[in-house]
Parts: C-alpha cells; structure tokens; sequence
C-alpha cells in the first residue's frame, strides 16, 4: 500500500483530464459531469436539446461546455468528438445517453420503437466509443465508461428491448477492453438499477412503481449521485488495472 501511495498520490483525481459525458444535461450523465468536475476534470456534456444543454452547462460552471449532438446520428457523434479533440485530447467518453420511453410488452413494439431505442443505445454507444477511441490511441490510451441497466442482466418486464439494447453494450464493453487493451484504452461499464430521474419518476410513482421497488433489498431507488462516483472510480487511476468489467450498482436488484 504504502508503494502504492507514493506512485499515486491521489488515485481518485481527474485533474487535467478532459471528458465527454453524452447525454450529461439531466439524470445521471448531469450527476456524472458534476462528479468529474468536482474531481478535477474538463467536462463537454452533449444532449439534442440545445436550450437544456446550455442551461446544464452554465450551472456545472466554468470547466463544462456543451455540445449538441443527436446520438442516435453516427454522423453527429463523429463531428461532436472531431470539435472536442481540436479543443483538448480525450481522456474519458462516457457513453450515457440512452432512451426507454416504452413500457411495454415485446409483442407490442413497433419496427419504429425498436428502431429508435437500438439507434440510440447501442449504435450510439458503438460509434461514439470508436471514434472517441482513435483518438486515444494517438494520445497515450484513456478511459471509456458505458452506462447500461442491471436490465441487461436480469430481465424486468416490460423492457425488453432496453434490456436487449444493455445487454449487447455489456458484450461489446467486453470486445472492446480485449481488443483495445494493448493501446492502453480502459473500457467498463456501470449498470445502474432505478434510478429516479425525471426520465423514471413517474413509473416509479405509478401502479407499477410499488412492485418494482418491492425487488431492491436496499429498498429505495437510486439517486443520480449514487452512480457519480463510480463513474469518478472507473475513470481515475484507483481503477488503472480494471477493464472490461460490468460494475453493477443496484441496491442489491440483481440478487433477487
């Protein structure tokens, strides 16, 4: 321990470190840039919406700028990280951004909703995690982490292809850590259980809300904050050695 401390002097710090959180205006990518930024780190946040983008990054302060990005547009996200690297090299992707807007049964979903739900959280997540890792591979290596659902690991009615969507970027974190390992890219993933957000809230607040709860032996929801820090974990120097690992932050869920 004591070799340890006098290599790292602070392993959880991301000063001088620049990172992308897509997704980062509301919910849990907010809660993680906050996370970063208290840890030292450059944060560029991206959400479609530039009204509420620039609103989250004038409240994060000085060391947080947004960019709009759709992340469903392999197109955007190339050019969104082309703009971050002419600014700063990239050390940390957080691929965040995610939809689940249907609630519903599999025999209920449209070509249209599982089209737009894998556009989003899988192709969104694979491109982003490409193009960020070129340009880490010309700068020495870096960090990236996915935010993916204790859903991809035990199945919750109702998400079907959420859950399907987690599951893949579960894989494919895995793929990636191999494959990118030799060039020093760290790839993990957290995967949250509820969290309340506004995105969550109002299931969480209906009928169906009760029995889902009912299944987390902590017995509440996560909030935001609960996954900031290990995100801050995943990406600093006290997780050097860890990747291609699902870190699964849940309340105990996944144990029922």
């Amino acid at each position: 321990c004591s070799r340890y401390a006098r290599t790292v002097a602070d392993p959880f710090s991301l000063a001088g470190k620049t990172a992308i959180v897509t997704g980062g205006s509301r919910g849990i990518g907010y809660a993680i840039a906050r996370a970063y930024i208290d840890a030292g780190a450059r944060v560029v946040i991206t959400a479609r919406s530039e009204t509420q983008l620039h609103e989250a990054a004038g409240s994060l302060g000085p060391n947080c700028i947004g960019q709009c990005c759709d992340n469903a547009d392999p197109a955007a996200i190339a050019a969104m990280v082309e703009r971050v690297a002419a600014l700063a090299p990239i050390d940390i992707l957080v691929n965040n951004a995610g939809i689940s807007p249907y609630f519903k049964r599999v025999e209920h979903v449209t070509v249209e909703d599982f089209d737009a739900v894998v556009d989003v959280n899988m192709r969104g997540t694979y491109f982003a995690s490409v193009e960020a890792a070129k340009r880490m591979f010309e700068t020495g290596g870096g960090c990236i982490v996915n935010v993916t659902s204790v859903t991809g690991i035990v199945p919750v009615e109702r998400q079907g292809v959420y859950a399907a969507t987690k599951a893949a970027v579960h894989q494919l974190t895995k793929v990636m850590a191999l494959e990118w390992a030799d060039r020093k890219v760290r790839v993990n993933a957290i995967a949250p259980g509820w969290v309340n957000t506004e995105l969550t809230g109002s299931l969480l607040e209906s009928r169906h809300g009760e029995g889902l709860l009912a299944d987390i032996p902590m017995g509440r929801a996560a909030t935001p904050d609960d996954i900031g820090g290990t995100a801050v974990w995943l990406a600093s120097d006290a997780a050097r050695y860890v990747t291609g690992s699902i870190v699964v932050v849940d309340g105990g869920r996944q144990l029922r």
